[in-house]
């Protein structure tokens, strides 16, 4: 008998609303302003990663706390930032999951307040 996790949707992991946010810089009479502007709202998994997963990236230098899987029609860029909720999480890569674009995951670092 096959099991039915294996027919799930990938949409159906996607249950936690995340907030693209783009910074940009504008030039207002000389003065340079860094203006945070939301690219959109969308479902997406947010996932911390494994303790092993988290040794991995520290061996590469990266300091990666969370995968946050999204559908891989969104443009996000790696100098976007991740507005969950109060928590703001830094891209620091993306991975494209298939050949097909379908899903993308973004591997992340949650910048805490300070």
């Amino acid at each position: 008998m096959n099991s039915p996790q294996k027919y799930k949707s990938r949409s159906t992991n996607r249950r936690h609303r995340i907030t693209v946010v783009r910074t940009t810089r504008t030039n207002d009479r000389g003065v340079v302003k860094t203006v945070d502007e939301e690219v959109g709202t969308y479902w997406s998994s947010v996932t911390p990663l494994t303790e092993q997963l988290r040794i991995q990236y520290q061996t590469m230098n990266v300091k990666a706390t969370h995968a946050i899987g999204l559908d891989g029609r969104v443009m996000v860029e790696e100098k976007d930032k991740i507005k969950f909720g109060d928590r703001v999480f830094e891209i620091l890569t993306i991975k494209r999951v298939d050949e097909l674009d379908r899903d993308q995951v973004l591997i992340t670092e949650e910048i805490r307040p300070k």
